[in-house]
């Protein structure tokens, strides 16, 4: 004995097994940070739809990222959680960010197998971010849930809605795409 301890050995399937929760806390805590975005760039631009921006562009990210099947929605009950901690609208909040996340997931296994997949993700997130409007407007029809965005009608929310969903999808796209041709050139 010169001081020295023993090395421990790991077998590969718990090595597998921690490696993949360790991508599961990212991908989780990613989707609180989106929350926390929200949150702490709370400017008052009256864009409806504005923070489609870092939340399109974190949620393809995490999507075209990492393995697991449903990331993105992973990454939304990450959302979720965190604004159930930060109190920010967490039941109609966290019912359209749910459906943002399942949505870009489930097209993404529809597109997975077609030629232009990835460039059809960054329309996919343009069209997950319209759901916001649209199922604010179910509540506010249905049950009465007022939504400031939805003031002056549907027309003008959902065509912002588009647009910075569109914008943060390209972002979170070329992100992703730089840290591919990172890798490659490693």
């Amino acid at each position: 004995m010169a001081g020295k301890s023993p090395q421990k050995t790991i077998s590969g399937s718990s090595d597998l097994f921690s490696y993949h929760w360790l991508q599961i806390l990212l991908i989780l805590s990613v989707g609180a940070l989106t929350v926390w975005f929200h949150e702490a760039l709370r400017w008052p631009l009256n864009l409806p739809g504005r923070h489609g921006l870092e939340l399109m562009a974190i949620l393809i990210f995490v999507r075209l990222s990492a393995p697991q099947v449903y990331a993105a929605s992973l990454a939304a009950m990450g959302g979720v959680t965190a604004s159930l901690i930060f109190n920010d609208a967490a039941g109609v909040g966290a019912i359209i960010l749910l459906a943002q996340g399942l949505f870009i997931d489930s097209t993404y296994r529809l597109l997975k197998h077609h030629g232009l997949t990835l460039l059809l993700m960054v329309l996919v997130t343009a069209l997950a971010h319209m759901l916001k409007p649209l199922i604010k407007l179910s509540f506010q029809s249905g049950m009465g849930i007022v939504s400031d965005s939805l003031a002056h009608g549907l027309l003008y929310p959902l065509f912002t809605h588009f647009c910075f969903g569109l914008a943060g999808g390209l972002a979170g796209f070329l992100a992703w795409r730089s840290m591919q041709k990172m890798k490659s050139n490693n």
